[in-house]
């Protein structure tokens, strides 16, 4: 399975920071994956919730696309 991951850091609804690293598939850019991909959740993986590293136990983060507020892609290509 080909792997185009992009680091991105998810404001939610709630107001819960997630930094982390999503999957964008044959994408180019997060936005258009986010916006155009059918999937109606985001799989975060290697997740920091605000500074704090998330649990070992947690391998990534199902995120419904409704609770997105904003975004904003770390990795600049």
């Amino acid at each position: 399975m080909k792997t185009n991951p992009k680091k991105v850091t998810i404001v939610l609804n709630n107001g819960y920071q997630l930094t982390g690293e999503v999957n964008i598939l044959s994408f180019d850019r997060f936005s258009d994956f986010i916006e155009t991909h059918t999937a109606k959740h985001i799989k975060l993986f290697n997740v920091i919730i605000g500074d704090t590293p998330s649990e070992p136990s947690s391998n990534f983060y199902l995120i419904p696309k409704e609770n997105v507020l904003y975004y904003e892609p770390i990795d600049k290509n």
